[in-house]
């Protein structure tokens, strides 16, 4: 009995030894810290580097039809995306600058088309496995793609589970049966 009591009144003596100093109350807030680590900004000014998580929600393989991702036919053809490529069909495009804004991101492509270096800029808006891509120098045309089935997707940094976690479409062995 006096083994358990021991580390209790110890206990209770550390936090008495906290003092009885003097608490703001909630209507009187502390003054803000002033000091050099407290001014640094925590995030650069501009668009929030979390929001439509990065170049994740674009990169894959991407058709206007889903027949289009098991039966590619010329100009029937999805497009796949990387951070740092846009191909389709006679169209195979470097990314030369990426910029987010509120809906998504503009791309300002540097392309090869028939031969011909040509410049083009579009906007590709995502909600989960379906992306609105905008042609802004044509006249603003806008193409709905849908994910094809299988699509690569870019790793997620901020999910430490990722590496650990099964692909997609990966089978788990059978067990070891009991011996």
């Amino acid at each position: 009995m006096k083994t358990a009591l021991f580390p209790m009144v110890a206990a209770i003596a550390a936090l008495a030894a906290c003092g009885d100093h003097q608490v703001n109350p909630p209507n009187e807030p502390a003054a803000p810290l002033r000091t050099p680590e407290a001014m640094q900004q925590v995030e650069p000014p501009g668009p929030s580097s979390l929001a439509m998580r990065g170049p994740r929600s674009f990169v894959g393989v991407w058709a206007a039809n889903p027949q289009w991702c098991a039966r590619p036919q010329r100009e029937r053809s999805p497009i796949t995306l990387t951070p740092l490529r846009f191909d389709a069909y006679g169209h195979n495009c470097d990314i030369a600058s990426i910029d987010e804004t509120g809906s998504g991101y503009v791309a300002a492509l540097r392309c090869a088309t028939s031969g011909q270096a040509k410049t083009e800029r579009v906007h590709m808006g995502t909600t989960g496995d379906v992306m609105n891509l905008t042609y802004i120098d044509r006249d603003m045309t806008t193409v709905k793609l849908a994910r094809c089935p299988g699509s690569p997707r870019a790793p997620d940094p901020a999910n430490p589970l990722e590496k650990m976690m099964k692909p997609e479409g990966a089978e788990t062995p059978p067990a070891e049966p009991p011996s």
